[in-house]
């Protein structure tokens, strides 16, 4: 199933605090369904004045966003929010494409109007603003959903928070029988571990996840990934070496389908 998800940025607000590759998997990996969905970004949007994204003009031509620029008209004031809403007002009312989710990278408030009525005609809205403003009523009224953009620690010290544990330089992977010693993971198994750790940090601890639902937000994440061009072959295998590693445990539901648990496990 697809979901269409267009995206906003609102450049003068958010060019140096965004990191658009953080930011796309924060859009995927905030999702709570687990069932298999592909997210289709159907409208790439950033607008502002344009000489303010120095760093982030490269990202935005890598993930195809639309650059509109939107120059100062009176005093410190741009058009950006005016030209945004317009052009979600305009999805909203042709369907070309239809959209499911609104997605608004902003800090400005003036943005409001326009994500309430989308919620009003029944679309879902979210927001993606700086450590702070999440608490502001204005756009915790008009939201189903707020993503914050904090000083984000890298995924490697995240990874030591969930198993302070020392890795080790060799890994046993049962292969067809057989069992194979490998001193360093290749770069496709590199990729796996990667994209699992991305899925598994974002993950409620207190919960069970299905392992199929952890596979597909990979896959979401890097559409080239595909665990049987890995030496692990199977997920059960990729999960079985963190479960080794006392990072988490696995077990099977009454359908027989396996299943992440006890997240932070000790060995």
């Amino acid at each position: 199933m697809k979901k269409f998800i267009a995206v906003y940025i609102d450049l003068e607000n958010v060019a140096g605090i965004l990191d658009l590759d953080v930011m796309i998997q924060d859009i995927i990996l905030e999702e709570n369904k687990e069932d298999s969905e592909d997210y289709v970004f159907a409208v790439k949007f950033a607008c502002g004045n344009t000489n303010s994204i120095t760093k982030l003009r490269d990202q935005l031509i890598n993930y195809n966003f639309e650059i509109r620029e939107a120059p100062h008209v009176t005093g410190k004031k741009n058009r950006a929010d005016l030209i945004i809403s317009l052009d979600a007002f305009e999805k909203l009312y042709l369907e070309k494409p239809s959209i499911d989710r609104f997605v608004f990278v902003t800090r400005d408030s003036d943005f409001s109007v326009i994500m309430d009525v989308l919620r009003k005609y029944g679309k879902e809205v979210w927001l993606i603003t700086q450590e702070g403003d999440e608490q502001r009523p204005i756009f915790r009224n008009c939201t189903d959903n707020i993503i914050v953009i904090p000083r984000r620690k890298s995924v490697s010290q995240t990874e030591e928070q969930i198993a302070p544990k020392q890795k080790p330089a060799a890994v046993k992977i049962q292969t067809t029988g057989n069992t194979k010693e490998t001193i360093e993971a290749d770069g496709k198994d590199k990729i796996a571990k990667e994209l699992f750790m991305k899925v598994l940090v974002r993950l409620d601890p207190s919960e069970n996840h299905l392992l199929n639902g952890i596979a597909n937000k990979m896959r979401q994440l890097d559409k080239s990934f595909k665990i049987r061009n890995t030496s692990y072959k199977k997920m059960a295998m990729l999960a079985k070496e963190f479960e080794t590693r006392g990072w988490l445990k696995t077990k099977k539901n009454k359908e027989g389908h396996l299943m992440i648990t006890d997240l932070e496990a000790d060995e």
